[in-house]
């Protein structure tokens, strides 16, 4: 699911020039903090897993376990990435043209939520600099 998600943002980067990353500073940070993290941790559990194989352990599979773990939680996390463009926003693996969006919210609690081809859609916006997606929302006309 991590290489499915980048490689949607790398298309929709191609396709649109636009689209920059719409994080606040200390999304960044944490943006940055668990993917060192996440390369940590993939590459300690399967050095652990390795070692514990060739030991004739059956500890092998706590490294196996870490591993994918890590890559679970990492690949939720970096699903709620949002990239802001003149036309479109791509959310997670969700390319939306803000002329299609219908009742938009972005309410207090951390969420928006929007209507896109009879469908409705929320996401978090913990992370997100929500002045930047005022301001590209309020442009889509």
């Amino acid at each position: 699911m991590i290489i499915n998600v980048l490689v949607t943002m790398i298309k929709a980067k191609r396709k649109d020039h636009s689209l920059k990353i719409c994080l606040t500073t200390a999304g960044k940070a944490f943006y940055i903090i668990i993917t060192i993290l996440y390369i940590l941790l993939v590459i300690g559990g399967a050095a652990f897993g390795i070692h514990s194989a060739l030991n004739g352990s059956n500890l092998y599979l706590n490294g196996i376990s870490t591993v994918a773990l890590a890559s679970l939680l990492y690949a939720f996390q970096i699903a709620n990435i949002v990239l802001v463009g003149k036309k479109n926003i791509l959310i997670g693996r969700l390319l939306v043209d803000y002329r299609k969006m219908k009742k938009v919210d972005l309410n207090n609690r951390r969420e928006m939520t929007f209507v896109y081809a009879q469908k409705s859609f929320s996401f978090s916006t913990r992370w997100v600099d929500i002045a930047l997606l005022r301001r590209s929302i309020s442009r889509r006309s």
